[in-house]
């Protein structure tokens, strides 16, 4: 089953923007587009078993390939994550609030721009 629109709404708004926002703020400068994919490679790995020499190789996961419970698994290791290494506060999806980062932190962001 499919990660519910509600989630993946609160992923790219909530969690994505919080991360672009919290590695502008330390000086790495990045689209969410790249922030996505770095996720992905960094907190959604699939190995891969080459049968031919039997190594392991590691390709990006896909989130549209997940269910809501592992898409929340997901985003609690980016939560970790971005609390450790740029000191960011990534709400939960029952705790966050939409308006509050549309009203402040995009305005913030459209001034950077």
């Amino acid at each position: 089953m499919a990660v519910s629109y509600q989630l993946r709404k609160y992923y790219f708004k909530g969690v994505v923007f919080k991360v672009m926002m919290g590695l502008w703020d330390a000086g790495t400068e990045a689209t969410p587009k790249e922030i996505h994919n770095y996720l992905k490679h960094e907190f959604l790995p699939v190995w891969i078993v080459n049968e031919d020499n039997w190594t392991y190789e590691r390709e990006d996961g896909s989130t549209r390939e997940l269910t809501n419970k592992e898409f929340i698994q997901y985003i609690e290791r980016i939560q970790r994550w971005a609390a450790e290494y740029l000191n960011i506060y990534i709400h939960d999806p029952n705790e966050w609030n939409q308006v509050n980062y549309e009203s402040t932190e995009l305005n913030n962001l459209t001034e950077k721009l």
